[in-house]
């Protein structure tokens, strides 16, 4: 087990964030019950896990860096900050998405 918890943090949050993200899309796309209007939540809160999973995982790098390697962590703050990252365009894309289609819909009416 990793001593850099902000690393292990900052991994959690980003499999969170995904999660959240794709959990919204999938309720959205298979569920008769669930319509985009419903799973709009799923955005912002995947933004917001994938913002703090990105600034823990730079906390936890500089951590390693500053320790030179002997908390360990380095591979894993790696991991979150590229899934991290994932989960951001993730949501910055569904955002936009979301903005276009309530244009559209609102120019339609």
């Amino acid at each position: 087990m990793s001593r850099n918890r902000k690393a292990v943090w900052a991994l959690l949050t980003a499999l969170a964030a995904l999660g959240v993200l794709v959990g919204g899309l999938a309720a959205a796309h298979y569920s008769g019950d669930v319509g985009l209007w419903e799973a709009i939540p799923a955005i912002p809160i995947g933004l917001v896990l994938a913002f703090v999973s990105v600034r823990l995982a730079r906390r936890a790098r500089v951590d390693h860096d500053r320790s030179l390697g002997r908390i360990g962590g380095g591979g894993i703050a790696t991991a979150a900050r590229l899934l991290g990252g994932l989960a951001l365009i993730l949501a910055i894309t569904g955002l936009l998405a979301l903005g276009v289609f309530a244009v559209l819909s609102y120019a339609a009416e």
